[in-house]
């Protein structure tokens, strides 16, 4: 023969079964955002940042996965709420660069060497007319041109004189030696002796106030004439 509860007892029965259950459920739904915000914070990685009274421009970094360049901090006025501070809500700092390098100016080319001076003043001068016993400067014999041109470019008076040139100032320079610059005489071209001078130029060539018919010409030292006249040559600086 079954069993069977009375109906009073089984309706108690019942009723604390449904307390029971509510209970249950009661707790579930406490319990669930709770985990909800946990997952959340799990996942976000939220940044908090909490500002002591007092030190709002000195706020302390806290639980932080972000790297510092990354976050910043912001704070409310009383100093005691925590914020949510998101990194790519913040500007990034500005890094000053340094000035451009001013180039240095070119260098002032170096002054030509003395005998090319002298030879570039002679060379101003070239078909200016043959004037006897003219030093300049609208007209020259040919020691008044080695006279004038070394005055101008180096300060140094040798004399009219066209015998005495030699011995005035300067050193010996040997046949076929010579640079841009050296004076060069030659003897018994119209008198005994030195009589005429030129300057020399480079590549075998020598400027000279030659005669009235050519004024101030460019001739070879290698010619005929002016080689076979030869006498010495000095160079004055």
């Amino acid at each position: 023969m079954a069993w069977h509860m009375p109906r009073a007892q089984r309706s108690r029965w019942l009723n604390v079964t449904q307390v029971v259950l509510l209970g249950v459920v009661a707790l579930l739904a406490i319990s669930a955002p709770a985990a909800t915000y946990a997952k959340k914070s799990s996942d976000d990685t939220p940044v908090h940042v909490r500002a002591a009274a007092g030190e709002g421009d000195s706020p302390a970094l806290e639980g932080s996965s972000e790297s510092a360049a990354d976050a910043a901090a912001t704070t409310v006025a009383d100093g005691n709420s925590w914020d949510r501070v998101a990194g790519s809500d913040v500007p990034k700092q500005k890094v000053a660069k340094a000035p451009a390098a001013t180039p240095a100016p070119d260098p002032a080319p170096a002054p030509p060497p003395v005998g090319e001076a002298i030879v570039a003043f002679a060379q101003s001068y070239l078909g200016y007319p043959y004037v006897w016993a003219g030093n300049g400067p609208y007209g020259f014999d040919c020691s008044g041109f080695t006279q004038f041109v070394i005055l101008n470019v180096l300060g140094i008076d040798i004399g009219h004189a066209v015998a005495g040139q030699p011995y005035a100032a300067g050193t010996w320079v040997d046949w076929g030696n010579w640079q841009p610059g050296d004076l060069i005489f030659f003897a018994n071209t119209y008198d005994v002796g030195i009589s005429h001078v030129a300057i020399y130029i480079g590549d075998g060539l020598m400027i000279h106030a030659e005669n009235p018919s050519t004024g101030v010409t460019i001739s070879s030292v290698y010619s005929d004439y002016y080689a076979s006249h030869y006498w010495g040559a000095t160079r004055i600086a």
